[in-house]
């Protein structure tokens, strides 16, 4: 007897209704074929449009009484997702409480698409006429359906329903997106069907953004070809006659270049491939992004250290149950150089890697070692790639081109077939969370995939998020210390600067006089300097010194950052501008001012105090076109600047042999911005921005200013202090319950009414506690809010935020009712304009 089978399949749509497994019966001719993982084509909806899926489950088993549709077609040879990776999907989707979709998507290989489309054709029984009966009954239609007959015979019996309506536009002079035409035909088409005149169907065309390239290359040997011509009879054009000669020298040439090299047409090609001469050949072409940064080779010995952290992660890499290894190193302790050891080993075992870093954009460095290590097989992906470039990234990933992929948190998902090493670089950035849909930390997908395929999971740094370094210290990771830099040579010394002391002193400039000292010395003795202030633009706002009243976004709430090349305000969060005037909008007073300092007007200080100085700044206003970074990072590796100033850009890894100073122009300016993350924020970057001086044989210093100087961040980051400012900063967050000691939830309510936005922040609260409460839970003080959010208004839309922390409350029934509340139940408790976003841990609750 005959087994049915059926698939469980999630269908390629957004909606969260549609955010569930749906059964479809397998036809026989598909039955041997079909695997988990493969991409399907289903009927959906009402209409049965044809709609792309994802096959989850096949089994042999489904509801009774229920008649299923078919699946269509299978759309690829090889399924695209193996079975892990739709184990990974479900974790993802339960950890993160979004939808199949929004996981689906971060899997899915870029460039593949597939268009549905309606076809009208002629009936069966019109196609059955004879000539005398078909005018006979054409001739007794009304004028717009003897159109659509005429209509479909002029297009060899088959015509897409919105060509049709296109051409029936064209025809009587309206607009083709007009909906009462649209409409129109389209009941026309369904009375015509009812008629039997016509038939309607969905057909579809599967896509993918391939390039290919054909080369041209002779059919048989080159000592063959005279035989084969007087054998054959054949004569040869004086073009012909050259590519011969050509293709007799060349093994094999792609065909536009061969037309260029030798100034030949197509037809001269043709003709002699018609003669079968030569022989074409398609190739897969792989597009590569251009890189624009260049690395010196170096001349590596690896220290002790280096050596037992190679040691020590490549002998356990195949033991079952190993602990993901945490390598906590000094700035310039050699870590890339570690990594690339360990990539290498496993490329000796036959196994591919992937490299995370921060940003892209801020590591060419990295890229350009690797790359001088490794060559062709290392690849790069981010999100800048075109959609052309990513799909080529994945392409070349499954066909073994790549075995190295550096990239941002996004290349964690490439598809590998047999990947044994991730290395997350600098993974205490919060670059590595994402901000939209699933907000996922790669770090918590890391350790998914370590555990589940026991791949060697590597995180680095210099200065370990809080929490994941309570997790080593709780023996969760492999910790690895590197104390010692890789050249031997001691961290640059820290020397602190009391701001309050300077103002004292009548020194008014944002430079104390001994930092201005030291860029002195520092340009004298032809070396580079590195100035952070982790702003950009001139002025922090702008006020009118008379009657107070401060330039603020229209869109936000928050004021403008004043960017004086342009005179405008800017708002970092929305992007919106405006002129700044000289004069008061409120008061009409004279006394508009910019307040505050950023990297522009550091800028514009420094080449008015060293007149002689060559100065470059790298922020978000100076690298936002393509190639700006990399441009500016090879003029001062070249010396083509001694002084750079940036933001927290400067951070990101910056190896440059001849900076031997750094000034850290505002230390304390982070410590008080409302998050609980700002004091480990503050450390980070002030340990990071001092790593850059002193990487080479030059000895370095860092002149660090603070109006705080005795704030137990700023005393820690003075003597890189890593242990010292964990243990205090472990000590506050016990006390107040904050990450690592707890999961916290943040549901952030957004729209354009500030009282329905608030209104429905209520309906959640009253909701949940309602549920809460069936459950016999009263106390609910571990629900903070509902209240607006830090900044309350970000580009017209005004926020409020719940948080929830698992005080007392276990964190899988908090997230169930979240989840059932925020999305399965959301059509009835929100309004229909009201955004909800759901970050498990978040990064930052402004």
């Amino acid at each position: 007897m005959k087994v049915e089978k059926y698939t469980k399949v999630i269908v390629k749509n957004n909606s969260i209704f549609t955010d569930n497994l749906f059964t479809y019966k397998i036809p026989d001719f598909l039955a041997d074929n079909l695997q988990i993982g493969h991409r399907v084509l289903v009927p959906f909806g009402k209409g049965n449009k044809p709609i792309e899926a994802y096959v989850f489950v096949i089994t042999d088993e489904a509801e009774d009484n229920i008649n299923f549709k078919e699946i269509f077609d299978i759309l690829d040879e090889h399924p695209i997702f193996k079975e892990e990776d739709i184990n990974l999907i479900k974790w993802m989707k339960n950890r993160y409480l979004c939808t199949y979709m929004d996981c689906i998507s971060l899997l899915h290989p870029k460039g593949f698409k597939v268009d549905s489309f309606k076809e009208v054709s002629l009936s069966e029984k019109i196609q059955n006429l004879n000539d005398e009966d078909f005018y006979k009954k054409i001739g007794g239609l009304s004028k717009n359906k003897q159109f659509v007959i005429n209509k479909i015979l002029d297009s060899k019996n088959k015509i897409k329903v919105e060509k049709l309506i296109k051409e029936k536009a064209l025809e009587d002079g309206v607009n083709p997106n007009d909906l009462k035409l649209s409409s129109t035909m389209n009941n026309l088409l369904l009375k015509m069907q009812e008629d039997e005149l016509i038939y309607i169907n969905w057909n579809y065309k599967s896509q993918k953004n391939e390039k290919k390239i054909c080369y041209v290359s002779l059919s048989m040997d080159a000592e063959d070809i005279d035989d084969y011509l007087s054998h054959n009879k054949i004569r040869l054009g004086g073009k012909q006659k050259e590519i011969v000669q050509f293709l007799k020298h060349n093994e094999e040439i792609e065909i536009n270049d061969l037309i260029k090299l030798l100034n030949v047409g197509k037809q001269s090609i043709i003709s002699l491939h018609d003669k079968d001469l030569i022989t074409f050949t398609i190739k897969d072409y792989y597009r590569r992004p251009k890189e624009f940064y260049d690395e010196n080779k170096k001349e590596i010995i690896l220290n002790e250290e280096q050596k037992y952290a190679i040691d020590k992660i490549t002998s356990e890499m195949f033991d079952e149950n190993k602990k993901p290894y945490m390598i906590h190193g000094v700035t310039g302790s050699g870590k890339t150089e570690v990594y690339m050891e360990i990539i290498d080993y496993a490329l000796k075992q036959g196994l591919d890697s992937i490299f995370l870093v921060p940003e892209i954009s801020l590591t060419p460095q990295t890229i350009s070692r690797l790359k001088n290590r490794f060559g062709d097989i290392v690849g790069v992906f981010h999100s800048k790639l075109s959609e052309g470039e990513k799909h080529d990234v994945f392409k070349a990933i499954k066909n073994g081109k790549i075995r190295i992929l550096i990239g941002a948190r996004s290349a964690l998902f490439a598809p590998f077939n047999s990947l044994g090493v991730v290395i997350i670089d600098e993974f205490h950035e919060s670059a590595y969370k994402s901000e939209k849909n699933p907000k996922f930390s790669a770090i918590e997908v890391g350790k998914y995939m370590a555990l589940k395929r026991n791949i060697t999971l590597v995180l680095g740094s210099a200065t370990p998020s809080i929490e994941e370094y309570y997790r080593a210290k709780n023996c969760e990771y492999n910790l690895i210390t590197i104390k010692e830099r890789a050249n031997k040579k001691p961290l640059p010394k820290i020397e602190l600067v009391d701001m309050k002391n300077e103002l004292n002193m009548g020194n008014k400039s944002m430079f104390s006089y001994q930092l201005q000292k030291e860029i002195e010395d520092t340009l004298n003795k032809n070396n580079q300097v590195i100035l952070f202030l982790n702003r950009r633009g001139y002025g922090n706002f702008v006020s009118c010194r008379k009657c107070g009243y401060v330039f603020s976004c229209k869109n936000c709430d928050i004021s403008l950052t004043y960017h004086k090349h342009k005179n405008v305000g800017t708002c970092h969060y929305c992007g919106y501008e405006e002129d700044i005037p000289k004069t008061c909008p409120e008061c009409e007073s004279q006394y508009v001012k910019p307040f505050g300092i950023g990297t522009e007007k550091v800028e514009e200080e420094i080449k008015r105090l060293f007149k002689n100085a060559k100065v470059l700044r790298m922020d978000k206003d100076t690298t936002s076109k393509k190639g700006e970074l990399d441009s500016i990072l090879n003029k001062f590796k070249n010396k083509e600047a001694n002084i750079l100033i940036g933001t927290q850009m400067l951070s990101k890894g910056l190896d440059f042999e001849d900076v031997t100073l750094v000034g850290v122009l505002s230390a304390d300016m982070m410590l008080n911005f409302p998050d609980f993350k700002s004091f480990e924020t503050t450390f980070q970057l002030i340990t990071q921005v001092s790593g850059r001086a002193g990487r080479s044989e030059k000895e370095g210093k860092v002149i660090l200013q603070s109006y705080d100087t005795d704030h137990y961040v700023i005393r820690r980051a003075l003597n890189y202090d890593f242990e010292g400012f964990y243990e205090d900063e472990i000590k506050v967050r016990k006390i107040f319950n904050y990450a690592p000691f707890n999961n916290m939830i943040s549901v952030v309510v957004s729209g354009k009414s500030e009282k329905i936005v608030e209104k429905n922040a209520n309906n959640m609260y009253n909701s949940i506690t309602y549920l809460l409460r069936e459950r016999g839970i009263e106390d609910f003080d571990f629900i903070l809010g509902p209240n607006p959010c830090a900044i309350s208004k970000i580009n017209q839309n005004y926020r409020y935020q719940l948080l929830f922390k698992d005080d007392n409350i276990e964190i899988n029934l908090l997230k169930g009712i979240i989840k059932y509340i925020c999305i399965t139940k959301k059509e009835i408790v929100f309004d229909k304009d009201i955004n909800i976003s759901i970050d498990v841990n978040p990064n930052n609750i402004l």
